[in-house]
C-alpha cells in the first residue's frame, strides 16, 4: 500500500471517527460553513472587542487558522490560564508560536491534525509545552476553518476550539511559566 494511500485511509478514518463520537447536538454549521461552537470563556478570562485580533486569527476557507471566534483577555487578578502547544522540536523557534489549546493535547497524530486542521507538510508536531498567559493577554478563541493539504488529504472545519496568542516576535511572547510536556503524542 503506498505512503500516500496509507495517509488518505489514516486521515479519512480519524475523520469517520470524530464523526461518530460527537453527538449530532453538539455540532452546528454556520452560513459561513463553521462548525460547532465557539467555548465560553475559561474561569480568569473575559470577552473584549478586539477586531484586529481576531481578524488575524481568522483564516479564509482552505488556509487553516480560526473558522469563527471571540476574543478574551486574562484578567490580571487571576492565575494564568494554561495553554498547550504542540510543535516541531527541529524548529526550536516554533516552540512558543501562535496556536494554542485550553485542553492537554492527546494522540494519536493523525486525530490531532484532523481535529485542529493541521497540514501534515505544516509541521511534525513531536513535541508538546504547557505555559501560562500573562496578565492582560488578549487571545482569539474558536472553532477550526478547512485546510488544503494537498498532496495530503485535505480537513474540513472543525468544531474543536483553538487559541491564537498572538506572539508576534521572540521579543514579544504572549506566555510565559513554561514547562516541556515531553514528546507528543504522549505515551500511553
Amino acid at each position: 500500500m503506498s505512503a500516500l494511500l496509507r495517509r488518505t485511509l489514516v486521515a479519512s478514518l480519524s475523520l469517520i471517527l470524530i464523526a461518530c463520537a460527537t453527538p449530532p447536538s453538539q455540532i452546528s454549521q454556520t452560513a459561513g460553513g463553521c462548525v460547532g461552537q465557539v467555548m465560553q470563556a475559561p474561569t480568569g478570562m473575559g470577552p473584549v472587542q478586539h477586531d484586529t485580533l481576531l481578524a488575524n486569527a481568522i483564516g479564509a476557507p482552505g488556509n487553516g487558522g480560526l473558522c469563527e471566534g471571540v476574543v478574551y483577555q486574562q484578567n490580571a487578578a487571576a492565575p494564568g490560564t494554561i495553554v498547550y502547544r504542540v510543535w516541531d522540536s527541529g524548529k526550536p523557534n516554533s516552540r512558543l508560536g501562535r496556536w494554542w489549546s485550553f485542553s492537554k493535547p492527546q494522540g494519536p497524530l493523525a486525530k490531532y491534525q484532523a481535529d485542529n486542521a493541521i497540514c501534515p507538510a505544516w509541521s511534525r508536531l513531536n513535541s508538546m509545552v504547557r505555559c501560562q498567559l500573562k496578565a492582560g493577554v488578549q487571545v482569539a478563541v474558536g472553532t477550526g476553518q478547512s485546510a488544503n493539504c494537498a498532496p495530503d488529504p485535505d480537513f474540513p472545519p472543525s468544531p474543536v476550539n483553538q487559541v491564537y496568542v498572538p506572539n508576534t516576535s521572540p521579543d514579544d511572547i504572549q506566555v510565559e511559566n513554561c514547562q516541556d510536556e515531553g514528546a507528543f503524542p504522549p505515551a500511553m
